[in-house]
């Protein structure tokens, strides 16, 4: 982990996890850098990841790069309040903050709509 979160915003953050952590269908929960750190995050309780921790870091990334270009139509579309992708094992969700990222997986039988909604809710975004 190359950069830290102190003080106030570390517990805000680990607030945050705790919380979404708590939903049902949810599997995952982690704040990323722009550089695809984890800074906070992890399983929750009993769930199997489905890859090894040094492909989870390359999916880290690749989301960072995502988010990143995405940012170039936000001029002329607006800012993106968050992304998801529908696989058959996972839901895959991103939610852009100041100077991190929020992804978030869960169960492939979520509703994304309603799900994305309680988050941004939680997170206060």
């Amino acid at each position: 982990m190359t950069q830290l979160i102190r003080g106030f915003e570390h517990q805000k953050y680990q607030r945050i996890y705790e919380e979404l952590l708590k939903e049902p269908k949810i599997r995952f929960v982690g704040f990323v850098d722009y550089m695809g750190n984890l800074l906070i995050g992890g399983f929750k309780k009993g769930v199997t990841p489905l890859k090894e921790e040094s492909e989870r870091h390359k999916i880290f990334l690749e989301v960072a790069l995502r988010v990143r270009t995405r940012e170039d139509f936000d001029y002329n579309v607006g800012p993106v309040k968050y992304a998801a992708s529908r696989r058959t094992k996972i839901v895959m969700m991103t939610f852009p903050l100041k100077n991190k990222i929020l992804l978030v997986s869960s169960e492939p039988d979520v509703e994304i709509d309603t799900m994305a909604k309680k988050i941004i809710t939680i997170c206060g975004i």
